[in-house]
């Protein structure tokens, strides 16, 4: 039995343009929007950068089924700015 491949984040397109993962959901418990964590590398003339933002769930595009972002972790950020599981209830 060949061993499970190891877990690779979904790939969503940035409004701004660039491809990345996606890595996390944050809830902001305060107003209920959604937010996501995305990285990219950015291709420059001398060297590539690693990019990191937080961005508006809304504002991305899935590139992948619907199955692919099953496994990204779901957070909820507190009104006392702590972060927290999202559980389902």
């Amino acid at each position: 039995m060949a061993p499970e491949p190891p877990y690779c984040p979904p790939v969503v397109g940035l409004a701004s343009g660039p491809i990345g993962h996606l890595l996390c959901w944050d809830r902001h418990e305060r107003d209920g929007s959604w937010w996501a964590w995305v990285s990219w590398i950015q291709e420059t003339s001398n060297r590539p950068v690693h990019k990191l933002v937080c961005v508006r769930a809304e504002s991305l595009t899935p590139l992948e089924t619907s199955d692919a972002y099953r496994q990204v972790p779901r957070r909820i950020l507190g009104n006392d700015g702590r972060i927290r599981p999202w559980v389902i209830s």
